[in-house]
């Protein structure tokens, strides 16, 4: 016992204090959160496996009841592992484990990645500051953003497996890579386009400090994790003109609305549950957190007081001014770039570019330690874990708990409510905005019909019609490439030019049965089949290895 705990003592560190952040989700029922729309997301998905849809992208049940195509754009990892986990602890006892998930796992990921640089204590301090970084905080107790908390708990992972590949040029590496970039890519799109461009930067980093020697193996891993989710990343980026992303941008949600001031994120130590409107009058806070950010300075003095590497200095002054340049991008000052830069717009708010400075901020306070004298490392390590805890253990809470189960979180107004929830996201092109809930069947807009025994599944729907004068009759289920009829077996003609952009069709005197299934666009088949390629590719590319390295 005594040997394993002098070897495991960092991860038993991470692990006790991990529940002290998370002990909310151990509670019965759910907590209150801005974005409550978890556990419908993850009904829909289980409702794509009952379905066979998959990968999932309709979602019969939200859209107001007429359904949108959520998960052809938002992303879906965190759900298809949630929808896995409800068939054992239910929807919300799923729910709540994603959210200790997300709160806790990253921290063992920026573990591993600073312990490879600067040994266990960097590494320790580094997790530890992950952990309790203010940012995470917000995400889950307040807004409860789940897939962009998650993508916060891969992306040390990703960095990790890299650096790892690079040095090592181990074929386990790859592997590992080209999976946790594969699951960040297909987990939230706004982190994925955040984090990209700095991942490229500490790829060449590393390639060029061990003088190209992996970049075959680096290039490959990158391929497989792309080729993976191409299922999802294909569509969401080439099909978002399908739906309507102007409202993804507009009122609360324009940037500019949304930028943050100096205090805010460096003085203010204010916490609310409030919104984020202009100011700190929205009672949402956007801190990068004591010690965090003084810890980023103590590093920049680091480099010029301590007898570092040279190789080591250019890593930290990249660091340094990823960490600096995320911060300027809350401020109104950086809005030359936002103009600039047309995609920058759907990231709708600017703070979200704190998830950046947690993370560089993390990185810093490792290298700290390793920079000091090693007698004086030990006792600093215990004052920064101190100071991290005590400072900011506070906010890790939700505003309220409430008593809840699954039958009634999925039934009458909070069913509504989450029906209704982000009603505006992904509605498509043709749509227009609902103002009340989609009928329970499809009816007769003209004309007499009798209509009996509707079904209404994730990506088909059918009922039968005894028309008994021509009929034109709506399905409450919006249009959306690519709905195909058929009636009585036989394909048939489609309409969506009504007053909401559901689908219709007419029929002439008589009995039928109409089935309606949801298609592949050309677009989404090719994704999907590079997405089979890549995991065959990938199966060959380990069996290869093996049989190279026996």
């Amino acid at each position: 016992m005594k040997k394993l705990m002098s070897k495991y003592w960092p991860l038993i560190i991470i692990v006790v204090l991990s529940l002290s952040v998370s002990w909310p989700l151990l509670k019965s029922g759910y907590f209150s959160h801005q974005d409550d729309l978890q556990v419908i997301r993850i009904f829909e998905m289980r409702k794509c496996f009952a379905d066979m849809q998959i990968p999932c992208r309709w979602v019969p049940d939200m859209g107001w009841g007429n359904g949108f195509p959520l998960f052809n754009f938002y992303g879906v990892f965190p759900y298809y592992l949630g929808a896995i986990l409800s068939f054992f602890i239910g929807y919300i006892g799923a729910s709540k484990v994603l959210f200790f998930f997300a709160l806790s796992a990253g921290s063992f990921g920026m573990y591993l990645l600073v312990k490879s640089l600067w040994g266990k204590l960097a590494g320790i301090i580094s997790a530890v500051l992950y952990l309790f970084a203010p940012y995470k905080a917000l995400d889950v107790y307040v807004r409860g953003a789940l897939s962009e908390s998650i993508a916060l708990t891969i992306i040390p992972f990703v960095f990790y497996f890299a650096y790892k590949l690079i040095i090592s040029s181990k074929k386990k590496y790859s592997v590992l890579f080209s999976l946790s970039l594969f699951l960040f890519l297909i987990t939230h799109n706004i982190m994925t386009i955040i984090f990209l461009p700095v991942l490229a930067g500490w790829l060449i980093y590393w390639l060029a400090f061990s003088k190209w020697k992996s970049i075959g193996l680096v290039t490959t891993s990158v391929l497989f994790g792309v080729g993976l989710s191409a299922f999802f990343i294909v569509p969401a980026f080439f099909e978002k003109k399908l739906v309507q992303t102007e409202s993804l941008t507009r009122f609360e949600l324009d940037y500019r609305a949304n930028f943050v001031k100096v205090r805010q994120l460096f003085i203010d130590r204010t916490w609310g549950y409030g919104t984020s409107i202009p100011g700190p009058e929205g009672g949402m806070s956007f801190q990068i957190g004591w010690p965090h950010w003084l810890l980023v300075v103590v590093s920049a003095f680091s480099l010029f007081i301590s007898k570092v590497k040279r190789n080591t200095k250019v890593l930290i002054a990249l660091i340094i001014g990823t960490f600096v340049l995320s911060i300027f991008m809350t401020h109104n000052k950086s809005t030359f770039l936002w103009l600039q830069i047309s995609l920058l717009e759907y990231f709708q708010f600017p703070w979200r570019f704190l998830s950046l400075s947690i993370f560089t901020a993390s990185i810093l306070g490792g290298f700290v330690i390793s920079a000091i004298k090693e007698k004086w490392q030990h006792s600093v390590c215990v004052a920064i874990i101190l100071l991290a805890i005590v400072l900011n253990w506070n906010y890790f809470k939700p505003k309220e708990f409430y008593s809840i189960n699954d039958a009634q979180k999925l039934s009458g107004e909070s069913w509504d409510l989450q029906r209704r929830g982000a009603l505006l996201d992904y509605l498509p092109t043709t749509a227009l905005e609902p103002r009340e809930a989609a009928q329970d069947r499809p009816f007769a807009v003209s004309g007499e019909v009798e209509i009996s025994k509707f079904i209404n599944r994730s990506n088909r729907w059918e009922f039968l019609a005894e028309v008994k004068d021509k009929a034109e009759i709506e399905v409450p289920v919006y249009y959306f490439p690519n709905w195909k009829i058929k009636v009585d077996g036989k394909v048939y003609p489609l309409s969506y030019n009504n007053l909401l952009g559901r689908i219709s069709l007419s029929l002439a005197p008589g009995n039928y049965k109409v089935e309606g299934s949801f298609k592949n666009t050309p677009l989404r088949s090719v994704a999907n089949a590079i997405t089979v390629i890549s995991i065959i590719g990938l199966a060959g590319f380990v069996k290869w290895k093996k049989q190279e390295n026996s």
